[in-house]
Formats: C-alpha cells, sequence, structure tokens
C-alpha cells in the first residue's frame, strides 16, 4: 500500500465518525472488524492552515479558496446522505462558482495589485461559495454567512470596500450557478421502475430502491457533448474465458487477503459522512496549490476544472453503468465476500452497476488535471489511482476490467475538458458566463 503525500493530515469531524489513523489500522488490521474507522483526508491540511495564517494581504495568497473548499469537504462530511455521487456535483458546482467569481472581479473591479486586489478576490471567492453552499446546505446557510463576515472583519480597519465589492460580483456568479443547478437534470425523479437490460448484463439493484446515480446519464455535462461520449467498448461477456479470468482474479485478490489489503480497502472506502473520493482529490491539490502558493485566480481555477471535469466523469460513467447492466463479482458467484467494514462505515454493494468503476473514473480524471498544473506530482498521483483501483477489486465489488475501463474513461473526458478550457473562454464558456 502506497503511503499518502507529504502533508496529508486527518481531521477527528465533529460527528467523531472515524476515528483512528490509517497507521492505528495498519497495526490492528487483523483485529479490523473491531477497531475504529480510519478517517477520511483532512478538511484542512497542515500546508493549508500556514497558508491560511500567513500574510492576508500578500496577493499571491490562495487563502479564501483553500479556506472555502474546506469549509464544503466538511459539509459533504456532516451530511451523511450526501453521496460521492452528489458530493461530486457540489464540488463541481463550488469551483466553477469560485472561479468565474474571482474572473469577474478581475474584469468589473480592476485594480493593480497589493491590498486592494487581494480583498476584491477573496471577497468574490466568499460571496460566489456562500451562495452555492447556501443552496445546497440550506441548513448551513446562517453559518455560511458567519463565516462571510468574519472573512470580511479579518484585516486591519474591518471590512475593506474592495472585499465588498468582490462579495457582490461573487453572489452574483453564485447566483448563475444556483440557476445552472436548478436545471442541471439532478432533480429528475425516479419512476419507480427498474432499468431495461437488454444486453444481458445482468445487474440486479435493490428492490424497491432507487437505483443510485439513476439520474446521472440524463444530466447536463459542463463540457461533454453527449453523455455517452467516451462510453467504453463492451465489457467482458458474461461466461467467456476473459470474464471467467475477471472472475478469478477477484477471488484470487479476495482469497489473498492480508490485514494491509483490508485496511487499504477500508482506507480508499470514501463513501457517505466521508469527504467521498472527489474530495480526497481536491485535498491533494489544495496541499499543492499552498506549497506553490498560487494566488487566488490561479487556485480557483485548478479547483474549478478538477471539479467540473470530475462530475462530466461521473456522468460519462454512469450513462455506461446504466447502459450495460453489468452485474457485480458477487452476482456471478455468490461465495465472494467483500472486507469487512469498520463501525459506521460498512462496507457495501453499492447499487449501482459494476461496468465501469465510479471511484477510477473520478480518480483518473481528477488526477489527471492535478497532474497537468503539479507533473512534478504525477508519478505519485498514479500510484494513488492505481491503488485506489485495487482496493475495489481486493473490496470484492469490482473486476479489473471495471476499473482498467474506469481509468481510461477517466482520462478521456480530462483531456477533452482541458482541451475545451484552453479555447476562447474557457471553461466559463461551458456555462454561458463568457
Amino acid at each position: 500500500m502506497s503511503h499518502p503525500p507529504t502533508g496529508f493530515s486527518f481531521t477527528i469531524f465533529p460527528s467523531s465518525r472515524r476515528t483512528a489513523l490509517v497507521a492505528a489500522a495498519l497495526a490492528s488490521a487483523a483485529m479490523i472488524a473491531c477497531s475504529d474507522q480510519p478517517t477520511a483526508p483532512s478538511a484542512t491540511t497542515s500546508s493549508n492552515s500556514a497558508a491560511a495564517s500567513a500574510d492576508r494581504f500578500d496577493v499571491s495568497s490562495p487563502a479564501s479558496t483553500l479556506e472555502w473548499e474546506a469549509t464544503a469537504r466538511q459539509l459533504v462530511v456532516n451530511h451523511p446522505t450526501v453521496n460521492p455521487l452528489i458530493a461530486g456535483r457540489v464540488y463541481g458546482l463550488l469551483g466553477v462558482a469560485q472561479y468565474g467569481a474571482v474572473v469577474n472581479s478581475d474584469e468589473n473591479d480592476p485594480v493593480s495589485g497589493g491590498r486592494a486586489l487581494y480583498e476584491a478576490r477573496r471577497g468574490a471567492v466568499a460571496g460566489a461559495s456562500a451562495t452555492i453552499l447556501s443552496y445546497l446546505f440550506p441548513d448551513a446557510a446562517a453559518a455560511l454567512e458567519s463565516q462571510l463576515a468574519s472573512d470580511g472583519a479579518a484585516g486591519p480597519g474591518g471590512t475593506h470596500p474592495h472585499f465588498t465589492s468582490g462579495v457582490a460580483t461573487g453572489r452574483m456568479m453564485g447566483a448563475q450557478m444556483v440557476d445552472w443547478a436548478s436545471h442541471d437534470g439532478f432533480s429528475a425523479p425516479w419512476n419507480g421502475h427498474p432499468f431495461a437490460d437488454p444486453l444481458g448484463g445482468g445487474w440486479l439493484g435493490v428492490t424497491g430502491a432507487a437505483p443510485a446515480g439513476f439520474q446521472f446519464p440524463v444530466m447536463k455535462p459542463y463540457y461533454l457533448t453527449t453523455q455517452q461520449q467516451f462510453r467504453p467498448s463492451s465489457p467482458p461477456v458474461l461466461g467467456s474465458a476473459e470474464f471467467l479470468a475477471n472472475l478469478d482474479a477477484v477471488r484470487s485478490a479476495m482469497n489473498a487477503r492480508t490485514p494491509a489489503d483490508i485496511a487499504m480497502a477500508n482506507y480508499w472506502n470514501l463513501s457517505n459522512g466521508t469527504i467521498t473520493a472527489l474530495g480526497y482529490w481536491d485535498e491533494r491539490a489544495a496541499e499543492y496549490i499552498a506549497a506553490a502558493n498560487l494566488d487566488e485566480r490561479a487556485a480557483s481555477h485548478i479547483f474549478a476544472i478538477v471539479n467540473s471535469t470530475a462530475l462530466d466523469a461521473l456522468i460519462a460513467c454512469w450513462d455506461a453503468k446504466y447502459y450495460y447492466m453489468y452485474l457485480r463479482p458477487s452476482m456471478a458467484d455468490a461465495t465472494i465476500t467483500r472486507v469487512p467494514g469498520l463501525p459506521g462505515f460498512p462496507y457495501g454493494l453499492p447499487n449501482h452497476p459494476s461496468y465501469p468503476s465510479g471511484h477510477s473514473c473520478v480518480s483518473a480524471s481528477a488526477a489527471r488535471v492535478i497532474a497537468t498544473y503539479f507533473p512534478e506530482q504525477a508519478a505519485t498521483l498514479a500510484d494513488q489511482v492505481a491503488e485506489a483501483g485495487r482496493s475495489r477489486v481486493v473490496g470484492g465489488i469490482h473486476f479489473p476490467s471495471d476499473v482498467t475501463a474506469g481509468q481510461a474513461l477517466g482520462r478521456a473526458v480530462a483531456d477533452w475538458a482541458m482541451a475545451y478550457d484552453q479555447q476562447p473562454g474557457g471553461l466559463l464558456r461551458a456555462v454561458g458566463t463568457h
């Protein structure tokens, strides 16, 4: 099992749902069924904290973007009904709102630099973030507004006039993303009927329960021309030699599980009650952004492209899932078991088809974008994507072919999105703001 990059840390979340470090999980893996769940990556890394405590009027500081991104991850953790799919939508909407707000602020309130530029940009990020997050988490609206007010009053002399103007610009961009969210197809109701399986993929969902992400195949993407633009080729035909080899690979991984393997599978089990897989990659981006001391515009741009791309990868992934309707390994062989989960965090069988792996779609897309901006981290990111994929096979819920297809899809979506971002108007053209 590879180790998290330098600066990786853990937080004891207020809900106290996760209380042990991965090191403790590894040390006690032989007794894993009775140990505590390792935490998800922290909502605020040590490097982020250093950036936040630095000179708040250094125009090169990305402190506001890092702070509000961390707030979003904590909100995801604190709302256990928010699954990884919902979290992907949250992170995407927030990232685009933040970046659009900074760009609009630079255009509408041009200043030469120094504190005025710093205040205008961080006000824009705060206004956009409070607006879109209050829409997504209405129970947190008062706390979010309090955070915004605290941000404004943090500097000498109280709230700076350029912060105030930035907030107004940010709120307008936040409202645009609220409008986008109200028409993105996410709220489509489930009709109560199971998906058809014309290709004979063999997947069976939970009777009477809405299949997870049932609406994603028809949601509006940011960059893709169609939801099926990067639909992978067919998975191995049931009963074929390739299928049997994949099934045997899952059995072999199950039978060879070590305590470290079990800890690895649980480490990557970033489900409800965690920052989720995309939140994990956002934390890697946050570490690299803080270390490079990128300015607010550069930081918000990276979060915007990482998260909007990952949302498109989810849409493309779920299009493929409900097109192929491919069964889970344990549906083909009832002797295949999942790794034992940890208290409060069961290692469950997801209620959506197996092919391709959603975790791999998201991980590969996010890591591909991050590595483009931080090429010195490419090898580390690639190792983590590979381990995330292996964890799902070891865990007993995916075939190797699911992982391979998911990683390829994620990379393809990332390359498409980054090329789109290089066109006039960049990623903001996707949401009609430029």
